[in-house]
Parts: structure tokens; sequence; C-alpha cells
């Protein structure tokens, strides 16, 4: 079996509640090869996602430090980038986020050949939805 699609997902910005969700459309996308929920060490919001990281095999990646603007949606990013040039094998991201933030990273990773699937809320916006190959609203 191919593993083919890596999972990102933002905890800060998609609640923990859309879990099952978030799994059940990326696995709809393509044989799962590893999937991770990023969030801060001391953030109270993002806490509800280490028992659904647990349930799912979810690697649970939690930041050490203070709250700096954008610290996980870079670390994300930088994360994306890796495991673009590392793991040849893997030609779909599922990114769970309604942030814009990720369109730079988005771009980069179609214009290097691999499909970008975005799961996000109601309240993304127009220039995310726009940037993806696929956007699914939960």
């Amino acid at each position: 079996m191919k593993y083919n699609t890596e999972v990102l997902i933002d905890g800060e910005n998609m609640s923990h509640k859309k879990a099952d969700l978030i799994m059940q459309i990326a696995a709809s996308q393509g044989a799962l090869y590893e999937s991770r929920v990023y969030g801060r060490q001391k953030d109270q919001r993002t806490r509800g996602w280490t028992d659904k990281a647990k349930k799912h095999g979810i690697k649970d990646i939690r930041l050490y430090g203070g709250p700096k603007k954008n610290k996980v949606d870079n670390k994300i990013k930088k994360d994306a980038n890796r495991i673009m040039f590392n793991n040849k094998n893997v030609d779909i991201f599922v990114i769970a986020t309604s942030d814009s933030d990720y369109i730079e990273e988005i771009k980069n990773l179609r214009m290097h050949g691999k499909r970008v699937v975005v799961v996000g809320s109601k309240q993304a916006p127009a220039s995310l939805r726009e940037s993806c190959n696929k956007f699914i609203e939960v």
C-alpha cells in the first residue's frame, strides 16, 4: 500500500471537536502516511487535542515557550517543506486550518507537484480557499 497523505492540523485554529471529521476527510484523500497536530505547550484551548491525537494516532506536537505570533504556523510550514523534500512518496497534503497565513506554503507545495486539500471553517477567507486544489468546509 502506498502511503501518500500527510495531515497537518493547526490546533490553535481548528477545534479538537472536528478531529473525527478531519481524519475521515484525510483518509478519503489517500492512504495516510502521517498525521500531526500542533499547539503550544501551555495553551489551554488546544488541550482537547491530546486525547483526540491518541485516539487517531496523531503525533501531538507541543511547542514550548510563551505565545509568539505565528509560532505554530511557522512550525507547520517548516515541517511541510521538510516533509515535501524528504518524503517523496507523500503527494497529498491535508492542512486543517482557516488561517490565510498558509497561502504561500500551499502555493509552494503545489508548485512542487503536491496536491493540497484544506479542511477549514465557514470563516476561511476566499484567498485560502482559492490557493489549494480543494477546500472542504467543516
